[in-house]
């Protein structure tokens, strides 16, 4: 989708059609007042007596034929002293799927004068909610599809335009990131598995100068990543890990962030096999991973000045003759011995590996991204994604970048009486609880805790009830929603 900006007055720009956002609680905006008057006092009318109460995206469709707008979209933005730019991007996506409904092909928006918000995040905001908003995964569907091809930004003639073009770049770059972990998500399993994660990260590597390096099934074992290959043995598509580094000129001798991702490229919950309802979205269970090569594919283009780590474990856990049995016990990494006694718990075994080698490196800190349990959903349903972590500032700084891009975190306790809950019987762990519905989430972070040295702060994000969405939500139609990488690039970007 093509953004631009403009300094020219609503009333005189020539559209398809303007969306002209109004407050509750107020008078008509300016743009707004410039066409009521144009046509005779129609929109004040409207939301003086034809029930449009200008409630957080609350739309509106007007016909003004003759005009340089022939269709005007009223945009509700709610109370202005309640603004934030959630709510904001919240109300623009409602907005551009009004401007689709009527298939126009391009519009313009009236950006809305609000005191509390600078011009670079109120432009960045609205280029990012129209772009994700509209986004749809169409890849397997025949025929056409209409799409809202441009869009422009209406500024105050005072305003800072290349300001404004700074902050459409740099959502471009976001939404770009976000659309590839969607895409890697939307793929269904039967050509997507841990060898072409590992394509697709080789591929962001190469279009941005990243080293990469992938260690196939061999190299695994050799490399005693027992939890790991135990997951993915069982398929006809082994396991692969993947190692990839973004290192800015000065940053050679700085402890890497490291950022670490669930990859299992599909998870029939193996021989403690899932029930049938739901299984076809197990596709999403590499949501993690999808978050970890999106995001280092965006790092050169924001500038980020950090050293970053990218890693992903990736595997298929499927049935066969070589699949891993209920009762097993594997050996980690770093020597640590667990019970399997649900082989559907397999992603705290493959992360198991992950976190030990990102250890290895020194990192400065690790956040990991896995779709990690069903408890997080019946915990937060899907307004947000769960926070466990050994640090207090690095949960902060994480949360404040949730509540800037909009992608919520809620930070969960990991008292010490649940350690107990992860303790094996037969072996130093377990990787289920023997009160598997009791805590299921924290426990599952308390058995990724034992991973990770006390001394190095580490942040895991259970996105398991945010990454893929069947209804449309917020930012995202039907489908992956690409959850988290706006917030790390937010993150990582200050």
């Amino acid at each position: 989708m093509n953004f631009s900006v403009s300094l020219v007055a609503p009333l005189e720009l020539q559209t398809p059609c303007l969306v002209l956002p109004v407050w509750s609680e107020d008078a008509l905006p300016a743009a707004a007042t410039a066409y009521d008057e144009k046509l005779g006092g129609l929109l004040a009318e409207i939301v003086a007596s034809d029930g449009f109460s200008a409630g957080v995206g609350e739309t509106r469709v007007v016909y003004a034929s003759g005009e340089n707008a022939p269709r005007l979209v009223l945009l509700g933005l709610g109370k202005r002293d309640n603004f934030s730019l959630d709510r904001f991007r919240k109300a623009l996506v409602k907005a551009a799927r009004a401007v689709r409904a009527i298939k126009k092909s391009s519009f313009a928006l009236a950006l809305p004068s609000v005191d509390t918000a600078g011009l670079e995040p109120l432009v960045q905001s609205a280029a990012e909610a129209i772009e994700l908003g509209l986004m749809q995964f169409n890849d397997f569907k025949r025929g056409e599809h209409f799409e809202i091809e441009a869009v422009t930004l209406l500024l105050d003639a005072s305003a800072d335009a290349d300001a404004a073009q700074t902050a459409i770049e740099r959502a471009g770059v976001l939404c770009r990131a976000n659309a590839r972990a969607r895409a890697l998500v939307n793929q269904p399993s039967n050509i997507k598995t841990p060898a072409s994660i590992a394509a697709a990260a080789v591929e962001v590597a190469t279009e941005t100068g990243l080293r990469i390096e992938v260690w196939d099934e061999q190299k695994i074992q050799d490399e005693k990543m027992g939890a790991l290959w135990g997951v993915g043995m069982g398929s006809d598509h082994p396991p692969r890990f993947i190692v990839m580094e973004y290192m800015p000129p000065g940053t050679e001798n700085d402890a890497p962030v490291a950022l670490v991702g669930k990859g299992m490229s599909f998870d029939t919950g193996g021989y403690s096999i899932k029930t049938s309802g739901g299984m076809e979205e197990m596709k999403d269970d590499m949501a993690g991973a999808a978050v970890v090569i999106a995001a280092m594919s965006a790092l050169k283009d924001l500038n980020v000045k950090k050293r970053v780590l990218g890693v992903v474990a990736s595997a298929e856990n499927m049935i066969s003759g070589n699949a891993q049995r209920p009762g097993d016990i594997v050996t980690a990494r770093d020597g640590t011995t667990i019970e399997v006694l649900n082989t559907d718990a397999e992603g705290r075994l493959i992360l198991a590996d992950a976190l030990t080698w990102t250890s290895e490196q020194k990192p400065e800190l690790i956040v990991d991204f896995a779709t990690l349990t069903g408890a997080i959903g019946v915990a937060l349903g899907q307004e947000g994604a769960g926070l466990f972590s050994n640090d207090d500032g690095l949960s902060r700084n994480l949360e404040e970048a949730g509540l800037e891009t909009g992608e919520k975190l809620w930070r969960f306790p990991l008292w010490e009486e649940y350690d107990d809950y992860m303790k094996g019987s037969a072996s130093d762990l377990k990787n289920i609880s023997a009160a598997d519905r009791r805590a299921g989430s924290i426990a599952a972070a308390i058995f990724l805790r034992h991973f990770v040295p006390k001394n190095t702060p580490w942040a895991h994000l259970d996105i398991a009830a945010v990454s893929h969405v069947r209804d449309s939500r917020l930012l995202t139609e039907r489908g992956a929603t690409g959850f988290g990488v706006r917030l790390i690039l937010d993150f990582l970007s200050t």
